[in-house]
């Protein structure tokens, strides 16, 4: 019996051929989506066969964005020294090819700044010791810029600034440490051996304990703290690396677990900011005042959009369109009077919510999972629209992850909780002082000359 025999029957008959064509329409979408997920599947595959790194796997742009800076940018080159030390003068007598005469003459002038041949600086003390009557000891005399008060088997120490850029390398860098006295012999023929840079790494740890917790009350104190994780391995156990950045601190911190306790302790209860998150699940359960990434909303809608139907693609594309314009607006907040601010965050509010509630079409699976993703934290997408000073992305967090995610691939991870503890407080240091333009040497070796854990105020 044809559809157009059907068409003219009873009523029921109209709704069984209503069904028929939903059911229908549904089928070919789910085949078209089993169609693109082979075919994912397939290239997935093949490309774990492949020989080739990568990057190599990447099909070049056509046409290719040309290198380099665009025309009529600002020439940027190396400023002339503030000072000479060497001067030659490069005479030309004559034509170098030829041997003519030359006419016209001019003398450029040509810089080259170099690193001079270095050779480490030896410094002995003379220690005065003698014994008091009055204390019933021995005591000794300390100069101040001794690291260290060891004699006898350890009296030959390594100076402050050597462990201070060692600490650098290691903790900021990423270097390994048995890299590191490779370096120091090729270029300051200082023989160093890897144990003495860890256990002098430990030493700055404890040294600048009360530091990393002055960093901590800093973030307490934030009005916005940006948070996020990433693996990490302690011997051969599982960890995590969570790092909680504000505007003037950044706080590293490797634990074995990566439930919601760990920022809780960081941050305090009585942190009454805005915390920023990627939205991952340890964040979820935080009492806090929270902002969501809209990155990574925007990112799981475009790889949503290569999977589902057409009519989901199109629900899909309209919340991008939402986002961009909420992202947008909070970027010419400052350009736009107040009440006119306020009335386009309402618009985008109002839009929010009609978009949440659409009902027809009826979305498939993966985009209604979505939606009951995004109602579940309706409060969090647009906070920065309300806030000023909270951003639209957790990039922040991101780009201070970054040297950690470095570290990782150069250098492992670490063998031991001691280790994971001094890298947790050297990383923030490090970090920290660069963010403030504080130079880590000195630091360092204020804190080695005193012997003493001091804490610094960021």
């Amino acid at each position: 019996m044809s559809t157009g025999t059907l068409s003219s029957g009873c009523s029921g008959c109209h709704q069984r051929d209503r069904c028929i064509h939903a059911l229908e329409t549904q089928v070919a979408d789910l085949q078209q989506q089993l169609q693109t997920l082979r075919q994912q599947l397939d290239e997935l595959q093949r490309s774990r066969r492949r020989q080739t790194a990568p990057f190599r796997r990447r099909r070049r742009k056509a046409p290719p964005k040309k290198p380099g800076r665009p025309a009529g940018h600002a020439p940027a080159q190396r400023p002339p020294p503030d000072h000479v030390d060497v001067v030659h003068d490069v005479p030309l007598p004559d034509c170098p090819h030829c041997h003519g005469p030359l006419q016209e003459k001019t003398v450029p002038v040509q810089y080259q700044t170099d690193i001079p041949p270095v050779r480490p600086v030896v410094t002995q003390f003379n220690l005065e010791t003698g014994y008091c009557p009055h204390c019933h000891g021995r005591v000794q005399g300390r100069h101040p810029q001794q690291t260290s008060d060891a004699v006898g088997a350890a009296a030959n120490q390594l100076g402050p600034h050597v462990l201070a850029l060692a600490a650098e390398m290691k903790h900021r860098l990423g270097v390994p440490y048995r890299q590191i006295t490779e370096l120091l012999v090729s270029y300051w023929n200082l023989s160093v051996s890897p144990a003495a840079l860890v256990r002098a790494c430990h030493r700055l740890a404890r040294l600048t304990q009360p530091t990393y917790q002055a960093l901590i009350m800093t973030l307490r104190g934030s009005a916005v703290v940006h948070g996020d994780s990433t693996g990490w391995r302690i011997g051969g156990d599982n960890a995590w690396l969570w790092v909680f950045s504000a505007a003037p601190a950044t706080v590293y911190l490797v634990t074995p677990g990566r439930g919601h306790d760990v920022p809780a302790a960081v941050l305090g209860s009585a942190f009454d900011g805005v915390f920023v998150g990627d939205g991952a699940k340890e964040f979820e359960p935080l009492p806090y005042y929270q902002a969501r990434c809209l990155g990574h909303i925007l990112r799981r809608c475009r790889e949503l959009q290569a999977i589902v139907s057409a009519a989901d693609a199109a629900t899909l594309e309209a919340w991008i369109v939402l986002l961009r314009a909420a992202i947008d607006l909070g970027e010419r907040r400052a350009t736009l009077p107040e009440p006119s601010y306020a009335q386009q965050v309402q618009g985008i509010e109002d839009r929010l919510d009609q978009w949440l509630l659409a009902a027809a079409p009826p979305p498939g699976a993966e985009v209604e999972r979505l939606i009951r993703h995004l109602c579940a934290h309706r409060g969090e997408w647009l906070v920065f629209l309300h806030e000023a000073g909270v951003p639209p992305t957790n990039n922040h967090a991101e780009q201070m992850l970054r040297p950690a995610v470095i570290s990782r691939k150069i250098g492992g991870c670490n063998k031991t909780k001691a280790g994971a503890t001094t890298h947790s407080i050297l990383s923030s240091i490090l970090v920290t002082a660069k963010r403030l333009g504080h130079s880590f040497v000195e630091l360092a070796v204020g804190w080695f000359r005193n012997g003493e854990a001091a804490a610094l105020p960021p």
